[in-house]
């Protein structure tokens, strides 16, 4: 008991409400920016997989004792492969004056 009573009563590792302040303060500082960096790289991800559903291919062919039998997938879609992921869009518009 006498441990316990000694270790309530140790002042040795306390900490100032300043410093307790300051390092939340900068914690915070540096979430804000963390969570929304985290926020676009997730909308990315959901664009460039909205981008390679669209490219399947399930076009198919095979032939079983003499008879072809075939489907061909009509991609309706407008994309190219060089397009940019879709997404976010970072483009700035330059303004003239």
């Amino acid at each position: 008991m006498q441990i316990a009573r000694q270790f309530w009563s140790d002042q040795r590792g306390s900490v100032s409400p300043f410093a307790t302040v300051l390092m939340v303060t900068i914690l915070v500082i540096g979430i804000i920016p963390g969570i929304s960096t985290l926020r676009d790289h997730i909308v990315q991800n959901y664009g460039d997989v909205a981008v390679a559903l669209e490219s399947f291919d399930q076009s198919y062919s095979y032939t079983v004792n003499g008879v072809t039998s075939e489907y061909v997938d009509s991609n309706s879609l407008t994309d190219s492969a060089g397009d940019a992921p879709a997404g976010l869009d970072l483009t700035i518009s330059a303004s003239s004056e």
